[in-house]
């Protein structure tokens, strides 16, 4: 139990401690409102029933300290002063209670050290807590930090932490698990989740639903259910999923970080809602989900699929501006307390952090990086934990340290957001550091090979003529690991580097977007079509197929810059410098990407050729480049001869895109191409594969007597899938026959094909009605994790955001 009030902050102490007697006296315990506490944390207001036995009027305290992994001695100068607090003697009943450990003996030493003006049954330690833990159960349920660090629940959490296939999520749970504060945005999701099985969190960068995210996800963990996680793919969820068994599934920014970045490959969103309807008719799975809003908006102009109704009904938008005061403060607080910043935080008066959390442009993550950079400023290490430098050593006066004002440093990063890691970029790095971190920019979200980041930083180099050497490159990554640049792997030749985190990427594009002689840099080196994929977004390419002109480049770019129609130099260099590396990068495979199993992996780039030729005739259109035909007919060629290695759904994107007008001299090559693929399609032996030929044929011209002999066979096919469905339903099986019929009979209707699937749909309802049957009564609602939360409400709110602070 030792360890699980280790992992609480002193308010999340204080607000244990008054749960956990409010739950032992019966009777409402409340935090004392008043400024410094006077030697108060908790009080009951008399007349009070039960052990207490408080008349009218009297007053019993509570004084809490929170010391974890300490003994008496440790504690022993602050009870002192303590004991010499005026307020002993002005009340019925002082309780002491402390996270230490005290024998029997430091119990009446501590009774002598109040010259015998308290109770030794008054003093209550570490073990005396974890028996009202005990007698108490719902206490620690209702309080997630100290349930999840329970015993059984605990070696359950860490085994599905270390199994988790995202070493980027690993990390992040494991420090979430000291610092999240649990905000009414986590009810809401609940019971979203409870009646739906859904929870999409929206809002803009930087409120919290990645962390409201993770808070449910560690809930979940911690209550049994399994995790499993998509990086870029929402197939990497659908070849993980198990029949029958418990598990949530996880995709962070499911659309990307931009409407350019979007995950979302050429069908991706057809398999988005079929996944998500799946997943709302099976109470053994449930989807989390988050996105940026307008991301998500963006994404429902370009596939029509995402208007479903169900991305209204399981989406909770979360704004900071929509937390509690108390939320704010509690956050800003857990933020402080787990910092090496913590003892110089406490030297700054309640009411100052009061006008951060009351700071109309309040934003979590803005803190928290602020807090990061202060630590970095000072020549603190984050990493060391519970250092010499954290609270419990206090540096000396006058260093660097104790000058600090964190408040106003705080505000100002508040007032002005964009300067929070523009001061970086501009003054703490070195030329070197800052180009890797522009460099890595330039790959977007994916996890690439720190070998391939080397690579395209040697490329921007020797654009001028200077080396870039390992040693050099090794050094400035060792300083930026952490806080600016995430690296797994400790051999460099296999160690990968994810995406930066989004505050900071925002702050590298404003920098891009403002100093463009970088990104045209970048563009003439880079090695990787990913890289002048995301530089095109920085200059209009929303990754659509729609003319450029008339839309405005990204915000930032001076006002000559953002109107394309304005022939200006710096542009048409820029926008050159892109044309020729798109056409230098176009048939190169691009950088490794690492996917859910972080095996890597060089796609051909024939699986995005959709993809790239859109780009293509973008900048050429921008550029009032005249296409080229040779290109074209290489990309045929090799799509034609690669046509079996390709996915379907590439191929349909394949169609769509020239589909459109394209340039006259194209047409008689994309006829070639669309005979043959008609021919390689023509029989296809799989349901997903009759649908995208659907698709195909919507889009491409075909003869009546083709289109007649294609729905001939697809019903041929459809009643020899439909009678294997019924012989497998027959045989009991274990498996999810009723999304395959569903699936069956949606592409039967596109092929406007009737099918007689009565015999299959009652051996499905048979099949569930003995599912039901074999597990018996369904679960005991008040047994379940979501009603506990409803029906076990926090008796107390804790301290008031006024003096929650002078608990550092």
């Amino acid at each position: 139990m030792k360890d699980g009030f280790e992992n609480l902050s002193d308010y999340d102490f204080e607000r244990l401690v008054a749960d956990l007697l409010t739950a032992e006296w019966g009777v409402h315990v409340g935090s004392f409102p008043k400024g410094r506490d006077g030697g108060v944390d908790l009080r009951v207001l008399g007349p009070a029933d039960g052990p207490l036995q408080l008349p009218a009027g009297a007053e019993l305290v509570v004084q809490c300290k929170h010391r974890p992994a300490a003994i008496y001695r440790d504690i022993k100068s602050e009870l002192s002063k303590e004991a010499l607090k005026p307020i002993i003697d002005q009340v019925a009943r002082y309780f002491v209670v402390t996270s230490a450990r005290l024998t029997r003996n430091n119990k009446k030493s501590i009774v002598e050290l109040f010259a015998n003006r308290i109770l030794e049954a008054d003093v209550l330690g570490i073990d005396d807590l974890a028996a009202l833990v005990r007698r108490h159960p719902e206490v620690q349920k209702a309080t997630p930090k100290l349930w999840m660090s329970s015993g059984i629940v605990l070696m359950t959490l860490l085994h599905h932490i270390e199994n988790l296939r995202s070493t980027y999520l690993r990390d992040e749970l494991r420090r979430l698990r000291l610092t999240f504060v649990e905000t009414g945005f986590v009810a809401k999701a609940r019971e979203l989740i409870e009646d739906l099985g859904i929870c999409i969190l929206a809002g803009p960068p930087g409120v919290g639903k990645t962390t409201t995210a993770h808070i449910l996800l560690l809930q979940l963990m911690a209550d049994g259910w399994e995790p499993i996680t998509a990086i870029g793919d929402v197939r990497e969820l659908e070849a993980q999923i198990a029949p029958g068994k418990r598990q949530v599934l996880f995709f962070d920014d499911f659309l990307g970080q931009n409407s350019l970045d979007a995950k979302l490959r050429v069908g991706g969103d057809a398999e988005l809602v079929r996944l998500m309807r799946l997943v709302e008719s099976d109470h053994t799975k449930i989807f989390i989900m988050t996105t940026r809003d307008y991301v998500l908006r963006q994404a429902q102009q370009s596939y029509e699929r995402l208007a479903s109704d169900i991305f209204d009904t399981t989406r909770i938008t979360i704004k900071a501006e929509s937390l509690t005061l108390h939320e704010k403060a509690h956050i800003l607080y857990n933020q402080l307390y787990y910092s090496p910043l913590r003892f110089m935080a406490s030297r700054a008066p309640s009411r100052e952090y009061l006008a951060v959390a009351e700071h109309p442009k309040f934003n979590p993550r803005l803190t928290e990086a602020a807090i990061a950079l202060l630590v970095r400023s000072a020549g603190l290490n984050r990493r060391a934990g519970r250092s010499s430098k954290l609270a419990g050593d206090q540096p000396q006066e006058g260093t660097e340290l104790t000058l600090l004002d964190v408040p106003e440093q705080l505000l100002q990063a508040l007032k002005r957001p964009e300067g929070l890691w523009d001061h970086v970029l501009r003054h703490q790095l070195t030329e070197l550091q800052r180009d890797i971190l522009l460099v890595r920019f330039s790959f977007g979200t994916t996890v690439i090979r720190v070998a391939e980041l080397y690579e395209a930083v040697r490329k921007l180099y020797a654009l001028d003529g200077r080396r870039c050497l390992a040693v050099d490159l090794d050094g400035a990554t060792s300083v930026l690991d952490g806080d600016l640049l995430r690296l797994s792997g400790k051999d460099r030749s296999l160690a990968t580097a994810s995406g930066l985190n989004p505050g900071l990427s925002d702050a590298v594009e404003a920098f891009l977007l403002q100093y463009p002689e970088h990104i045209g840099s970048i563009a003439r080196s880079a090695p990787y079509y990913e890289q002048v994929r995301l530089l095109a977004g920085l200059c209009g390419y929303d990754g659509r197929n729609q003319p450029p002109f008339g839309q405005q480049i990204l915000p930032g770019l001076d006002d000559q810059l953002v109107r394309p129609t304005v022939l200006n130099p710096r542009r048409l260099d820029l926008e050159h410098d892109i044309l020729g590396a798109v056409v230098r990068t176009l048939f190169d495979p691009g950088a490794t990407a690492i996917g859910a199993t972080l095996i890597p992996a060089k796609f051909p780039w024939y699986r995005r050729s959709a993809e790239r030729l859109r780009c293509y005739l973008w900048i050429c259109e921008r550029t009032d480049a005249v296409p080229s035909k040779d290109i074209f007919e290489r990309m045929v060629d090799e799509v034609l001869e690669n046509i079996h290695r390709m996915p379907s759904e590439a191929l349909l994107g394949f169609v769509r895109m020239l589909r459109p007008d394209i340039v006259e001299e194209w047409r008689p090559t994309r006829t070639r191409f669309e005979v043959g693929l008609l021919d390689y399609m023509s029989d296809p032996d799989d349901v997903n594969d009759w649908s995208i030929l659907a698709d195909i044929m919507d889009e491409v011209p075909v003869t009546d007597d083709f289109r007649s002999e294609m729905a001939f066979r697809f019903d041929r096919f459809a009643q020899a899938q439909l009678e294997e469905l019924v012989s497998q339903l027959e045989d009991d099986p274990q498996g999810d026959e009723d999304a395959t019929l569903d699936e069956l009979k949606s592409v039967a209707d596109q092929w406007n094909c009737s099918l007689d699937t009565n015999d299959a749909e009652e051996l499905i309802e048979q099949q569930i009605e003995r599912e039901r049957a074999e597990a018996g009564s369904p679960e005991d609602p008040a047994d379940s994790l979501w009603t506990h939360y409803k029906e076990h409400p926090r008796q107390s709110p804790g301290p008031q955001p006024g003096r929650l602070f002078d608990l550092l």
